[in-house]
């Protein structure tokens, strides 16, 4: 018996590192997954295979989900498939997070805020409406960061995004009043974004982070999207099913440690 067992669940940007973590996560613990990226190639094809591994009636999603079409059709297009969707969760990233001040234009701003808050609200939007119809309630999670708690150079944009997340969760938490809905974010530190060497493994290999990272870290070590992965399948779960309009920090205590002047 897995924590999920019989629940659907979307994972967003579910290729590789904290996506791919999350959905083979759920995978094992029971739930039918739908694996979504923009990319779709082999490595893509392995989640979903790996995905299966456990059991899973899962299915692959390709879409991109910066644009309000793209982010409904994916949920619809996995609602059709599994005849409903539990669990929704607002993963999907794209290179390059980090530039500089003076070389952030409006196009990088137009990307970063059309994945990571415009296709984020109406994903969890859409995913409500489609659980109120359900009748089942439902979990929705999105993937914030420490960026959204504390400034590091290069990084405004993001972390102006990813701190929209942590008030988006609480709006609609009030919003979705008497659904059995909750919605909640997960705020990672550093975490491994490595493809892991044996793809069933969804834990993978160790941290690959610079070695000076690590004194910002009281664990002393860099965090595997199974860290990440296990946080969401707690707020999943109903062990979780009383903690709503909140954001978890799942660092190893970096947040801690920087401290208001050093952040």
């Amino acid at each position: 018996m897995g924590l999920l067992d019989g629940k659907k669940a979307l994972v967003t940007g579910s290729r590789k590192g904290i996506g791919r973590g999350i959905a083979l996560t759920f995978a094992a613990e029971g739930a039918d997954v739908g694996i979504n990226d923009i990319v779709d190639d082999q490595i893509t094809k392995s989640v979903l295979e790996s995905a299966a591994h456990y059991g899973s009636n899962a299915s692959l999603h390709v879409a991109d989900v910066s644009t309000v079409h793209g982010i409904q059709n994916l949920i619809d297009d996995f609602v059709d498939f599994h005849s409903g969707i539990d669990i929704f969760v607002n993963n999907a990233i794209f290179s390059g997070q980090s530039k500089p001040l003076f070389e952030t234009d409006e196009s990088y701003w137009d990307s970063m805020m059309n994945l990571s808050l415009k296709g984020y609200f109406f994903g969890a939007k859409h995913a409500a409406s489609h659980m109120i119809t359900g009748g089942n309630g439902g979990r929705i999670i999105s993937i914030s960061s420490v960026h959204a708690y504390g400034s590091m150079k290069d990084w405004t944009p993001y972390g102006i995004a990813k701190a929209g997340l942590r008030r988006m969760a609480k709006g609609l938490a009030v919003d979705l009043k008497g659904t059995d809905i909750t919605v909640n974010c997960i705020a990672p530190g550093a975490i491994s974004n490595r493809l892991p060497e044996d793809k069933s493994d969804h834990s993978f290999d160790g941290p690959a982070h610079p070695l000076n990272l690590m004194k910002h870290i009281p664990s002393k070590r860099g965090g595997l999207p199974s860290d990440i992965a296990n946080a969401a399948l707690y707020l999943s779960s109903k062990l979780g099913a009383y903690v709503n309009g909140e954001t978890i920090l799942v660092d190893g205590g970096m947040i801690a440690s920087l401290g208001p002047k050093d952040s």
